[in-house]
């Protein structure tokens, strides 16, 4: 068996070493959930294009929070 068989010839169905990246195939940093498949700098430099907005830390609290009379 050379060199040539016994390169990455183990079988890879699960685990890391099966998923990667579908824009720069990195293995790192991936990003599997909504199903994106990405990893994180991918993700950073096309997130707008998909879809994904930044939010800011003050909106999120105002959900939470709400109006002050809903707790009165």
């Amino acid at each position: 068996m050379g060199h040539q068989q016994l390169y990455w010839s183990h079988p890879r169905k699960f685990g890391q070493g099966s998923r990667s990246c579908r824009v720069c195939s990195n293995r790192h940093g991936l990003i599997r959930k909504y199903g994106l498949n990405m990893c994180r700098q991918c993700f950073r430099q096309y997130a707008k294009d998909i879809g994904f907005v930044k939010v800011s830390n003050i909106f999120l609290f105002k959900l939470r929070v709400g109006n002050k009379r809903d707790f009165l």
